[in-house]
């Protein structure tokens, strides 16, 4: 379009150009069609005057002066047509010349226009072909963004779902910090049972092992060898308590029962079954075939 119109003020200057030079052309073919009506005209006249002179000569009336300035005049009037047909064949060929100029500036104008003709096609054709690109990049571009809208609504699902999974995360490991405490607890309290049994373990051996060696040599027939007392330690052992499994509510209860087994009451208790043992044998033996039986004290059962 810029090309376009950048060569319409040369066109228009090639145009006034072209119309002057048809202007002046028309006007030398006027004058040389009014030189020719004149040169016509005189060749009239000639003719005339040469039918006046044979006139004159036949009639021999015409004096010799007269025929005299006559032929000087034709011959004057012919100089003066050789000087302007000379003229006029100068013009005529200024004229052609001209024209010929103006003809090959004409052809090469003629094939400058074609060639922008080309040029403005091709223009238009890569428009036409820009058009259409335009038209289906517009097209990409929404079909990317209606992608690009789907992908951001999964990234928003995608991050609500992190979200959640961050927070059921979080409830897993309290659950998990929940069960380990909860395992801790239950392993003191599996720990503190076993203290009660090997304690209970104990103070039966104690109190078997108090009275086979206070009995008085007469009265008893059980002997104190170490070998006797292996095979009432199967009776020792066989002794055995049953716990349940606790529940998780009372896991707080089996704490304060663990805390109190080891506070310094329960270390009184045993001290009373000691001077039970000791007070076991200050009691009457009861003999029953020739046998000495002391029973320990029995605890109270909630």
């Amino acid at each position: 379009v810029y090309f376009l119109m950048k060569s319409q003020p040369s066109r228009s200057l090639n145009r006034q150009s072209y119309d002057g030079l048809e202007k002046r052309l028309k006007e030398v073919f006027s004058e040389r069609s009014s030189i020719l009506h004149q040169l016509s005209k005189t060749s009239k006249e000639l003719d005339s005057i040469k039918g006046n002179l044979q006139s004159l000569k036949n009639d021999d009336s015409v004096a010799k002066k007269d025929v005299q300035r006559i032929l000087e005049l034709s011959h004057k009037q012919r100089q003066e047509m050789k000087s302007l047909q000379a003229a006029l064949q100068k013009q005529l060929d200024e004229a052609n010349e001209r024209a010929e100029k103006q003809q090959a500036t004409i052809k090469f104008l003629k094939v400058e226009m074609e060639k922008k003709t080309k040029i403005i096609k091709d223009l238009q054709q890569e428009n036409k072909s820009l058009k259409t690109k335009l038209l289906s990049g517009h097209k990409r571009c929404d079909a990317y963004a209606e992608e690009s809208k789907k992908i951001q609504a999964q990234l928003k699902e995608l991050r609500y779902g992190k979200k959640d999974l961050i927070f059921k995360g979080q409830q897993l490991m309290d659950l998990e910090h929940k069960l380990t405490i909860a395992k801790e607890e239950l392993e003191k309290t599996a720990l503190d049972k076993e203290s009660q049994l090997k304690a209970l373990k104990d103070t039966v051996h104690i109190c078997f092992s108090a009275v086979l060696h206070n009995q008085p040599g007469s009265s008893h027939r059980f002997p104190v060898s170490p070998a006797h007392l292996f095979r009432y330690s199967s009776l020792i052992n066989s002794s055995r308590v049953t716990f349940q499994q606790p529940h998780a509510k009372d896991i707080s209860k089996v704490q304060r029962i663990v805390s109190a087994s080891k506070s310094p009451v329960n270390i009184g208790v045993m001290r009373r079954e000691g001077d039970g043992v000791k007070a076991c044998q200050m009691e009457k033996v009861r003999q029953t075939e020739g046998s000495t039986i002391c029973e320990p004290p029995r605890q109270k059962t909630r």
